[in-house]
């Protein structure tokens, strides 16, 4: 059920768990009390590479998180869907049912195809194209069988005829891309001829799209799959559903850019390898990522392009060629790994060497350099210092300039403080030399503030620089008053955002203007429309649990006063008064109202 899968993908089963029973990390895993029955010790887990819980203690209650919803709320699988679809802000319609339908019958084509091109390579017109692979790609027959590896001949109509034959229509077959409808009418032809076929899984082994790799230098060298109701490429994982328990076992995931960076390593003993298709990888890759490992590994040649064919919002950009690039780099894989949680490193390879040549030439070396892959941000700067330390202090200086970029774009202190050790270690000069250097280099005491830790914004400041980015949501805001921000400025600020003023344009003097502007310049992680609105619903619910646990934390310190003033009991007393309709005095009654509101 697809839009079930869509619910799971946007809905952290952690965070929503934990709104109902406070969870702590417990190694790879989270624990606290179980929310079905009483108990001292806890008991309950939450498995976060399967998206599952489970209480091993009295109850034995289990599932995953439509199931948790119908436990909680006593309710069944329909209304469980409907509270998860607002939650996730997908949308259910009476069509849903009949779209899912026409996903399954997609998905059936697409696996009736990959039989199809199977049988191909298998059969004497595959000939030339296991040679190809078996003697110039060295792929044995064991990994072409796993991969389900198959052929395309260099027929226009063969699978479409095969698929005919099977029951499937040609709007089925262009439906999951396997046909290409020509714009002049005339009948649909076969997407994939004369290319050997690699069939595309998502991560519950259902085939959604294929690869097809052409054999005698044919352009463009891979032709992929479009984009269509069965395939995200901005979703999907070449390799995840076969590499799922070697990732689960290992803790690591390596990410790749090709289908044979996945195969090769495969072959050579290593199965946690998963590859990107033509595409960075994205927020939603991470979110899937996470179910598995946490560490995340990219598998790179520093000096090719790597793991950076195409920038898309939510993505992480990969460019080494200056240091405004690599602060560019650092601030979007700061964003994309600290939003998933993930930790996020570099492996870098020997220069002109793909994963495939050093997995399988060098397994030694490709171990090695799995497990000493680097932090991303570290990466960069060992990247800009080099090998050799600098040869004057002139030479220092200018390296420090280049890295302060980079060392900005750390949003965590503590991790920022770690990098400026290291880089002081490697120049052999002072600690505090650099980040005097550093704060000079940013120009202007703004943005030197924003790498000198004691500066992080306030709930409410992020909240209004969410809100300044996101004029979208003006509609949705206008019912929350003004004095949701405890600071007039931020008041104001927000009224006069609802107003639709232009801070940009407004005047210099203006302190309002000035703060928005400030809000505006300040360095936060891109995101999608409905992931603003997620953002600012968390903040505000953030703030106002604050605002109430400030007011209990009052009214329980002005009760613990009148307890120490009137007595141990009297506050009980009056409140019970109260309660059973008696009038405890002008001396009790304040106090009786103020217990019953608490």
């Amino acid at each position: 059920m697809d839009v079930v899968d869509e619910i799971k993908r946007r809905v952290d089963l952690v965070e929503f768990i934990g709104r109902t029973t406070r969870l702590q990390k417990s190694g790879r895993n989270f624990r606290g009390l179980c929310p079905f029955h009483t108990e001292k010790t806890p008991s309950f887990y939450v498995f976060t590479d399967r998206a599952t819980w489970r209480c091993f203690g009295s109850c034995g209650e289990g599932g995953d998180l439509f199931s948790f919803v119908q436990k909680r709320d006593s309710v069944e699988f329909k209304d469980a869907l409907r509270e998860l679809a607002r939650e996730a802000g997908v949308e259910l319609s009476a069509g849903s049912s009949e779209r899912r339908s026409k996903v399954d019958r997609l998905a059936s084509a697409m696996a009736a195809a990959v039989t199809y091109y199977e049988q191909r390579l298998a059969g004497p017109e595959g000939e030339a194209a296991r040679a190809y692979l078996t003697d110039k790609r060295g792929i044995r027959p064991d990994t072409i069988a796993a991969f389900h590896v198959g052929w395309a001949p260099d027929d226009w109509r063969g699978l479409r005829g095969y698929l005919h034959g099977r029951g499937y229509s040609d709007e089925d077959m262009i439906g999951a891309g396997l046909l290409v409808e020509p714009e002049n009418g005339r009948e649909p032809y076969d997407r994939f001829r004369g290319r050997v076929i690699i069939p595309i899984s998502d991560e519950r082994g259902r085939f959604v799209a294929m690869g097809g790799r052409g054999t005698q230098g044919e352009e463009p060298k891979y032709l992929n799959s479009p984009q269509t109701e069965l395939f995200d490429k901005g979703r999907t994982l070449f390799g995840l559903y076969g590499a799922a328990d070697t990732i689960r076992a290992a803790g690591t995931v390596v990410v790749v850019e090709g289908y044979m960076d996945v195969i090769g390593p495969w072959q050579a003993g290593f199965a946690n390898v998963v590859a990107t298709m033509g595409t960075s990888l994205t927020e939603n890759h991470a979110a899937l990522l996470k179910r598995f490992a946490r560490r995340v590994v990219l598998a790179m040649d520093p000096d090719a392009a790597g793991l950076a064919a195409a920038e898309r919002a939510g993505g992480l950009f990969l460019g080494l060629d200056s240091p405004e690039n690599m602060a560019r780099s650092a601030r979007s894989a700061d964003a994309l790994a600290g939003k998933a949680e993930l930790d996020l490193r570099v492996a870098p390879l020997p220069a002109g060497q793909d994963p495939d040549e050093v997995a399988r030439d060098d397994p030694e070396a490709w171990e090695r350099a799995i497990q000493d892959a680097v932090p991303f941000a570290e990466f960069l700067l060992s990247r800009i210092i080099g090998a050799q330390p600098p040869e004057s202090p002139l030479e220092a200086r200018r390296l420090v300039d280049r890295m302060a970029p980079v060392l900005q774009a750390v949003r965590d202190p503590v991790e920022r403080a770690m990098y400026v050790q290291r880089v002081a270690r490697r120049l052999q000069v002072n600690e505090d030399a650099v980040i005097e250097r550093i704060r000079g280099s940013l120009g202007g005491r703004a943005r030197a503030t924003a790498i000198a830790p004691g500066n992080p914004l306030s709930p409410e400041g992020l909240l209004l620089s969410l809100v300044l980015r996101n004029p979208h949501l003006r509609v949705e805001l206008r019912g929350y008053p003004p004095n949701l921000f405890g600071e007039a400025r931020g008041r104001e600020t927000f009224a006069r955002w609802l107003q639709g003023e232009d801070f940009e344009a407004g005047d210099d003097d203006d302190p309002v203007c000035a703060y928005a502007r400030s809000l505006l310049a300040r360095r936060l992680p891109p995101l999608s429309e409905e992931d603003a609105r997620a953002a600012v619903m968390t903040k505000i619910r953030e703030i106002t649990r604050e605002r109430v646990a400030q007011h209990h934390a009052a009214v329980t310190e002005e009760l613990a006063e009148a307890e120490k003033r009137l007595g141990a009991n009297a506050v009980a007393v009056y409140s019970r008064e109260m309660w059973e309709g008696t009038d405890p005095g002008a001396d009790g009654r304040e106090l009786a109202e103020t217990t019953l509101e608490d």
